[in-house]
Parts: structure tokens; C-alpha cells; sequence
């Protein structure tokens, strides 16, 4: 590829990626991923957290796995061949997360969701949704993980799915009280006509 200029994104991830060894990945086939997971590419690369945040930073103690978040259209995860685009589309973001704890954080904040699904007219199959990155990629990256706490753009996700797929009960009941959240809107009232209020 000499002579063309990678996105700043996608250069980041390349370097920790050449970085990376084969035993470098041992924590994560340990955690139960298997070929299509380690097919991501996780690079295993030095981090300083900020919040949800994360930077590259060759002189911290603290490592983790850092994988490229692709998607081919920002505003849904629907595509025709879900496989193809995780491991091909561009990336639009970074997400780093531990192989022990499963907890995350994403370089620029730019992805809201990880993985793609397939069309979800014709009633698809349940659409698996996990909590965090690694059991994703234990999942051989079949699903969505949600990479944004904002629950109006959790919503709006979930919302696009024709039926969701749980990890467990708790999670399931999580889900479902995202979902059932009446969202607040304002009275739509006509123009001239007397309003009173409930007494």
C-alpha cells in the first residue's frame, strides 16, 4: 500500500495491530473467542482511559484489545451481507475492552452501535444484542453491541430491529425497560380553541 495515505483512524489501529503477537491475543481465545473473533483483528495496545474515551499511549501500564468499529451506512446497522461489512466497510471508530472485566470505551465516540444485521423486513431471526465487545466476538460477531449510553440512541437502535435476542433474563428485562419508555412529548394543541386544564 505504499504511497497511500491512511486516515488517521484507520493508521492508529494498523500500528497497534503490527504491534500485536499471536501470544498477545492468548487472554482472548482463553475468554472463548474463537476464529471469527481474533478474524476482527484485535490488537492488543497500550490506553489511557478519559471517561468513555480512550487514546493510544505507548508509555501507560494500562493494555487492552482495541478493534475497528465498521459500518456502511451511520444511520443503520441493516445490510445485505452483515459478515462482508464488519470486516470490510471503513471504520468509523475504535473500541477498546478488556478480556476480564468486559468493560469499554471507544477512541472518538463517532460509533453508537458494533456489528451490522441483516434486513429486518420478512421477519428475520431475533437479533442478538450483547452487553459489552468480547462476547460479541465470543458470538463470532453475529449481532449488535450497543457502544452509546445515550438511551435515545439506544432506543432508536433497538427500535430498527424486527425482534431482539437477549444474552439472559436480566438483560432481557434490561432491554425491555429501554424499550417500553414512553418518551416525553409536548401537547399538540389547535389554534384558537380554549384550552383548559385537568382539574
Amino acid at each position: 500500500m505504499s504511497g497511500v495515505t491512511l486516515k488517521p483512524l484507520e493508521a492508529e489501529y494498523l500500528a497497534a495491530l503490527k504491534r500485536t503477537r499471536f501470544k498477545d491475543l492468548a487472554p482472548l481465545r482463553d475468554a472463548g473467542v474463537g476464529g471469527p473473533g481474533l478474524a476482527i483483528g484485535p490488537a492488543w495496545a497500550a490506553i489511557q482511559l478519559h471517561g468513555d474515551r480512550f487514546e493510544f499511549d505507548p508509555f501507560s501500564d494500562a493494555y487492552a484489545f482495541v478493534i475497528p468499529v465498521r459500518c456502511d451506512d451511520p444511520n443503520t446497522p441493516e445490510v445485505v451481507v452483515p459478515q462482508r461489512i464488519i470486516r470490510e466497510a471503513a471504520a468509523v471508530d475504535l473500541v477498546a475492552f478488556s478480556a476480564n472485566s468486559g468493560g469499554w470505551a471507544r477512541r472518538f465516540g463517532n460509533a453508537t452501535w458494533l456489528g451490522a444485521v441483516e434486513p429486518q423486513y420478512l421477519t428475520p431471526i431475533p437479533t442478538p444484542v450483547w452487553r459489552n465487545p468480547l462476547n460479541w466476538l465470543r458470538a463470532e460477531c453475529t449481532g449488535l453491541c450497543l457502544l452509546t449510553r445515550d438511551s435515545r440512541e439506544r432506543y432508536r437502535i433497538l427500535s430498527l430491529l424486527d425482534a431482539v435476542l437477549a444474552e439472559d433474563e436480566r438483560h432481557a428485562q434490561e432491554l425491555r425497560e429501554l424499550l417500553a419508555r414512553p418518551w416525553l412529548a409536548p401537547p399538540v394543541l389547535v389554534r384558537g380553541r380554549e384550552v383548559r386544564n385537568a382539574a
